[in-house]
C-alpha cells in the first residue's frame, strides 16, 4: 500500500478541511442549545449541510486566496450561520439569491433550520464540550422586528436576542465583549464604532470556538526543516512529524490528503498539492469533484506525516464582493433587498459583512476561532408610528423658523 507523506506545504489548504472541524483542549464553554435540536445530528438532518457548506466554503476561499498574498484561514460555517439567520426574513428574489450563493440546493428553509439545530447541538454534546457555536441577534429599539423572524433564529440557532445601542462606541463595545467571550478571547475585535450608525438596526453575530486535543506528535520530535514558499525559496519552520499511523488518507494525481483524529467532535484534514500543483488548483479540481465525495472516498492506511507548527490570524476581505459573484446581489442593494420578514422597515438592506478567523497547531493540538457579522440597515432613520388625535383641550405653539422664538400660544378647550 502506497505510504501518504504530508509535509504541509499549503497553509492555505488547511483553511478548506477545517471549515467545521478544527479546534486544542476545552473551549470557551457549553452555550444554550437549540430549543429545535438533536443530539445524534451528526447522522441525521445535520449531514444536509455538509455538501452546502463544503461548496460554500470552497468559493469563499478561493475567492479570499485571490485577494490575499500570505496565510488565510476562513469559517465558511461561521459566515454561513449568520446568513442562514437572515435568510429567515428574506423573500422573494432577494432569498432565491441567498439560497443559491449558500448553495443550499433543494433544501427547504425548514430543513436548514434544523439541520443548524442539530449541528449546533451535536457539536456541543456531552458534559465537557470541545467545541462551542454561539449566535445573537442585535436588535435597535423602537424597531418592529417580525415575531416569527425572531422566534425562528432563537429556536433553531438558539440566538441571544440584546439590545443594540444607539452609540456606536457602545454598541461595537458590546458585541466585542460578546465575541470575546464566546471565542475564549481569541476575537476581540470583530466590529468597530465606525460600523454603525442611526441607520443601522441589527446586527447577527456568530461565533465558533474548537479547542481539542491529539497524541500523533510529539514535542521532541519537532526539527526544523526547509518549507518552500510559493517563489521557490526557502525558509526553516518547525516542523512536527509522526510515522506509521493509520489513518484515513489518499493519493491522488495532485495532491495528498490525510486525516488527523482529536479528542473531541473534529477531524483536521490535511492537503497538500503534488509536483507543479498549487493550494489554488486544488480548490478548482475539489470543487469539480466536491469536498465530501473526496474525503468520504479517504481508506484507511499508514501515513508519515510532518506538519508545520501553525498560527495564523486572518481579516476576511471584500465579502460582499465575493457574495455578489456567487450571485447574492439584491441583498446589498437597498432598492431591490426583500427582507419583508426581518421588520417593517422599508427599506432594510445588508449593509456590511466581516469576518475574522484565527488558527492555531502544535504537539498538544488545534485551537480555531472565527466571528462573522451581518450588519442591517436602513437608509434613513425609523421613526416609530404615533396617533396624535386632539380630542380634548390641546395647545398650540406657533414658533419663529430659525429660533424656534415662540411667537404664538393657545389653549383650545372648543375649537368650533
Amino acid at each position: 500500500m502506497r505510504r501518504l507523506i504530508a509535509i504541509g506545504a499549503a497553509v492555505v489548504v488547511v483553511g478548506v478541511l477545517v471549515y467545521v472541524f478544527v479546534g486544542r483542549g476545552s473551549s470557551s464553554g457549553a452555550t444554550e442549545l437549540p430549543l429545535k435540536g438533536h443530539a445524534q445530528a451528526l447522522s441525521g438532518d445535520a449531514s444536509a449541510l455538509t455538501d452546502p457548506l463544503g461548496s460554500f466554503g470552497l468559493t469563499l476561499l478561493a475567492q479570499q486566496a485571490k485577494q490575499a498574498a500570505g496565510n488565510v484561514v476562513v469559517s465558511p460555517a461561521s459566515l454561513h450561520a449568520v446568513l442562514s439567520m437572515l435568510l429567515n426574513g428574506a423573500r422573494g428574489q432577494t432569498a432565491d439569491e441567498m439560497r443559491t450563493a449558500l448553495g443550499l440546493g433543494t433544501l427547504s428553509q425548514a430543513e436548514v433550520n434544523q439541520g443548524w439545530a442539530d449541528l449546533i447541538t451535536a457539536s456541543q454534546a456531552g458534559k465537557k464540550p470541545e467545541m462551542s457555536i454561539a449566535d445573537s441577534l442585535w436588535l435597535r429599539d423602537g424597531v418592529s422586528f417580525d415575531q416569527s423572524f425572531l422566534d425562528l433564529n432563537r429556536n433553531y440557532f438558539a440566538a441571544e436576542m440584546a439590545k443594540l445601542a444607539s452609540d456606536p462606541a457602545k454598541a461595537a463595545a458590546d458585541i466585542n465583549a460578546w465575541v470575546k467571550k464566546n471565542t475564549a478571547g481569541k476575537i476581540t475585535d470583530i466590529v468597530s464604532p465606525q460600523d454603525f450608525s442611526n441607520t443601522t438596526l441589527l446586527a447577527l453575530i456568530n461565533t465558533i470556538h474548537l479547542k481539542v486535543r491529539w497524541t500523533h506528535f510529539k514535542k521532541a520530535d519537532t526539527v526544523p526543516q526547509p518549507f518552500t514558499l510559493a517563489d521557490g525559496s526557502k525558509v526553516d519552520v518547525q516542523m512536527m512529524q509522526t510515522h506509521d499511523l493509520q489513518t484515513r488518507g489518499a493519493a491522488a494525481a495532485d495532491y495528498n490528503l490525510v486525516a488527523l483524529t482529536t479528542s473531541g467532535p473534529v477531524t483536521v484534514w490535511v492537503i497538500v498539492p503534488n509536483g507543479s500543483q498549487t493550494p489554488e488548483t486544488v480548490i478548482a479540481a475539489l470543487q469539480q469533484t466536491g469536498l465530501s465525495a473526496t474525503l468520504k472516498a479517504a481508506t484507511t492506511r499508514p501515513a508519515d506525516v510532518s506538519l508545520p507548527r501553525l498560527s495564523i490570524k486572518y481579516t476576511a476581505q471584500d465579502l460582499t464582493g465575493g457574495l455578489e459573484a456567487a450571485g447574492m446581489k439584491r441583498a446589498f442593494d437597498p432598492n431591490l433587498a426583500q427582507f419583508d420578514g426581518v421588520a417593517n422597515v422599508h427599506p432594510l438592506y445588508i449593509q456590511s459583512v466581516i469576518q475574522k478567523a484565527t488558527l492555531e497547531m502544535d504537539e498538544q493540538g488545534v485551537e480555531a476561532a472565527a466571528a462573522s457579522g451581518l450588519i442591517v440597515g436602513t437608509t434613513a432613520m425609523p421613526v416609530s408610528t404615533f396617533t396624535v388625535r386632539a380630542d380634548r383641550p390641546y395647545l398650540v405653539v406657533l414658533t419663529e423658523k430659525s429660533t424656534m422664538a415662540p411667537l404664538f400660544m393657545a389653549v383650545v378647550r372648543d375649537p368650533r
